[in-house]
């Protein structure tokens, strides 16, 4: 059962997705707002592989200022829906049905950034590398950003261009890994997500 842990829609129960969406566990998910805890207000949040939404919706109960869901599968998207209706949380929330590396281009190619990513992909899904690449190689996270990834605990990403690798947590077959901007602080950011940012066109869905 899944139940948002603290904020404003504390212990409201979320719809799980029935099929092979993996929704990330209590433990885990309250260990990283745990660290998140001192950034997540009134910041900008992008949950991709967004399943259930309760990343999304976690921060956004903590305090964050919107949040963009990003998810490919049409169950995962009626599911974040019910369950940003269930929290009262629809007003700051925006969601794309396309893939993972699809919004991030489509964030990169309007100017647009976002404080926070949280990215649970499929475990052993090459999808997890390809989202890292793509975070370094293109201007989606602001000044002091951060990419979190959840993996499977013996598939470690490597840092790449553009992203170092700045903190790893495990929780039995879970990791976390945290992953912010090579010298941010020199470069030229491109200004933070506006909510009513249009969608990929659906051409470009798959």
């Amino acid at each position: 059962m899944l139940r948002i842990g603290t904020g404003i829609a504390r212990g409201r129960r979320l719809k799980s997705v029935t099929g092979d969406i993996r929704p990330t566990g209590s433990r885990v998910r309250g260990s990283l707002f745990d660290i998140l805890s001192a950034r997540i207000v009134d910041s900008t949040v992008l949950d991709l592989c967004a399943g259930t939404g309760s990343l999304g919706i976690e921060a956004l109960s903590r305090g964050a200022r919107c949040c963009l869901f990003v998810d490919r599968d049409r169950r995962a998207v009626r599911s974040i829906k019910d369950n940003l209706a269930l929290c009262g949380l629809r007003g700051s929330s925006r969601i794309w049905m396309t893939d993972a590396v699809r919004g991030l281009d489509h964030l990169a190619n309007h100017a647009c950034a976002v404080d926070i990513i949280l990215a649970d992909p499929p475990y052993g899904d090459p999808v997890a590398r390809e989202i890292v690449r793509t975070v370094g190689e293109r201007n989606v996270l602001a000044p002091g950003g951060l990419l979190v990834l959840e993996h499977r605990g013996d598939d470690q990403p490597e840092s790449c261009g553009g992203l170092d690798l700045v903190r790893s947590r495990t929780f039995g077959d879970t990791a976390l890994s945290f992953f912010q901007p090579v010298a941010a602080d020199t470069v030229i950011h491109p200004e933070v997500l506006p909510i009513d940012l249009p969608p990929p066109s659906s051409r470009t869905r798959r």
